[in-house]
């Protein structure tokens, strides 16, 4: 029990001192403004009191004739121990009214350990004929830590609150879904395209017999009269295009991009008359001549060039021939037709 007691009143003695110190400083100035020489200085802080970890700003102030140099003094990462700087700032001169000139310069403190902490006096120092230094007062700075309500009980740690999972918090997982599904859609079918041997994009033939679309496309050639208007290079290449289409789509072939040679070595197996591929290698080696030689063939010459291009497509005009009906479809024609 009396040790009790003395604990208590050991607890009061220091609380009641603790509680007057910084009632010193909290009444004590927390800015200096002196004046030596007609040179005034000072130190200013925003307050004398702050909480542990708090950041406060600390300033050092000089006015002064221009033609005179000061120094500030220069500190590294602390005012004193248990005050640490956090960050300082160049210097920022004033030009003032009177022609004199001001230098601040602002430093922002904290301290992390309760207690009250002297300041030292800051000094300047006057560059000159004789070296002097100025003195700033001593400041006090009052660092207060953390209550804490020791009558109250401990409490577990509070648990995270289960919010409701909003849309934003499940648009990506969504749309993942979704890609991924698509993705797994197109590989199926890609995969039994090629299984059945089908091209992935088919290309479309034309509705056209082949004969067809070449014979209109040489019609437009005769009637643009290309050579005649001295158009022969042009002349003789659109003869010749019109003849590979022809020849690619009647025969299956790829002549686009094949030499006359490589063209006439292709049909080679062609079973036409002697005089098509006669007129065919005529048609093909007077077009390489105009448009590689340049050659300019006579005016018969390129008539005969016209004409045996609508004899090589009218000489090889594929006859489709209906297929004839065996005596089953017949029959099952003629069931469907009694049924109706």
């Amino acid at each position: 029990m009396a040790n009790k007691i003395k604990t208590h009143i050991n607890f009061l003695i220091k609380a009641f001192a603790f509680t007057f110190l910084f009632a010193s400083v909290l009444f004590s100035h927390n800015s200096f403004a002196q004046n030596d020489g007609g040179i005034n200085y000072g130190v200013k802080l925003d307050t004398n009191v702050i909480v542990i970890g708090d950041q406060i700003n600390l300033q050092l102030s000089v006015e002064q004739p221009k033609e005179v140099k000061i120094g500030f003094p220069v500190f590294s990462d602390s005012i004193v121990n248990g005050v640490e700087i956090i960050k300082q700032t160049p210097q920022d001169t004033t030009t003032l009214e009177d022609g004199t000139i001001k230098v601040d310069k602002n430093y922002t403190i904290t301290s992390f350990d309760g207690g009250v902490y002297k300041l030292k006096p800051f000094e300047f120092q006057i560059y000159g004929n004789v070296n002097q230094i100025l003195r700033t007062d001593t400041l006090l700075l009052g660092v207060k830590t953390m209550q804490i309500d020791t009558t109250k009980g401990n409490f577990d740690i509070v648990m995270p609150i289960q919010t409701p999972i909003s849309f934003a918090e499940l648009a990506p997982w969504i749309l993942g879904g979704l890609l991924v599904i698509v993705l797994i859609g197109f590989l199926i079918w890609y995969f039994r395209f090629r299984q059945k041997d089908q091209p992935l994009f088919a290309v479309s033939k034309p509705i056209e017999p082949a004969h067809v679309i070449a014979l209109r496309k040489l019609d437009e050639i005769k009637q643009q009269k290309l050579w005649q208007g001295g158009k022969i290079k042009q002349f003789h290449s659109d003869l010749t295009d019109t003849i590979r289409t022809y020849l690619d789509e009647r025969y299956n072939m790829s002549t686009q991009e094949s030499t006359t040679d490589e063209i006439l070595q292709a049909v080679s197996s062609v079973e036409v008359n002697n005089d098509w591929h006669t007129n065919l290698r005529e048609v093909l080696e007077r077009a390489d001549l105009a448009k590689f030689a340049k050659f300019q063939p006579l005016p018969n010459e390129n008539e005969r060039s016209m004409k045996y291009a609508y004899q090589i497509v009218e000489s090889t005009i594929l006859i489709e021939k209906e297929e004839e009906k065996t005596d089953d479809e017949s029959e099952q024609e003629s069931q469907s037709e009694y049924k109706k």
